[in-house]
């Protein structure tokens, strides 16, 4: 009977509350999160080539990783990057499975290093993680430091419209960070903002909130 009542329930929540405990990293969610993500946008901001350096760093399971190799020729490489070892070794699973492996280093970080390789990359894709980084200030120095001559950093993050005036702590507990915020954190870290959009990606329906992005570049 509890089980019943509690099964009652939650079909009765509206989506958008549900969707909050639907995991959107997992692969057997990636098909769904098609539909909202807009990976050509994304892929547009990393101004990506098939023999692109690029790192996801805070890639998850890997669902940008994936994304990236697969359109990767052999000269390309994705640095996925994460600190929890688990969601490594699944994304290394899945690479195989699809026949991606040699085209991704997986990189455990720590949590003030992705540990990337010095001046060679590209792009660094920093998507809906960066609010977890409490070691921020020592990221965007690797980070800056891991791009090549025309290398760019693009950032994406999630915050909810009714929280965008809250400070940076009550927002981080949330899971979220408002873009003035991070705006700060670049310019003090020594990049140039290149282009901010705010909103990116509208997700209401399924996370409650909306997306915004920076893409940046190592200034002088």
């Amino acid at each position: 009977m509890k089980i019943l009542i509690l099964s009652l329930l939650i079909s009765s929540l509206p989506f958008a509350v549900f969707a909050q405990y639907n995991d959107i990293y997992k692969e057997s969610a990636w098909a769904e999160r098609d539909k909202w993500q807009d990976v050509p946008r994304v892929l547009e901001a990393l101004a990506f080539t098939p023999d692109s350096r690029i790192a996801d760093v805070g890639s998850h399971q890997g669902y940008m990783t994936v994304k990236l190799a697969e359109q990767m020729n052999s000269e390309g490489k994705v640095y996925a990057v994460d600190v929890d070892q688990w969601k490594l070794d699944r994304l290394k699973k899945i690479l195989n499975e699809r026949k991606l492996a040699d085209r991704v280093k997986v990189i455990k970080g720590d949590y003030d290093d992705p540990k990337l390789p010095v001046g060679s990359l590209d792009a660094v894709l920093i998507m809906d993680t960066y609010h977890e980084m409490d070691d921020y200030k020592d990221i965007l120095k690797h980070v800056k430091r891991s791009l090549n001559a025309t290398g760019r950093l693009v950032l994406i993050e999630p915050i909810a419209e009714e929280r965008e005036k809250w400070s940076r702590k009550r927002q981080e507990d949330k899971h979220e960070i408002a873009i003035r915020y991070v705006c700060d954190d670049l310019k003090q870290a020594g990049f140039s903002i290149i282009k901010e959009e705010n909103p990116f990606l509208d997700r209401k329906e399924e996370k409650g909130d909306r997306l915004w992005m920076i893409i940046a570049e190592p200034g002088n």
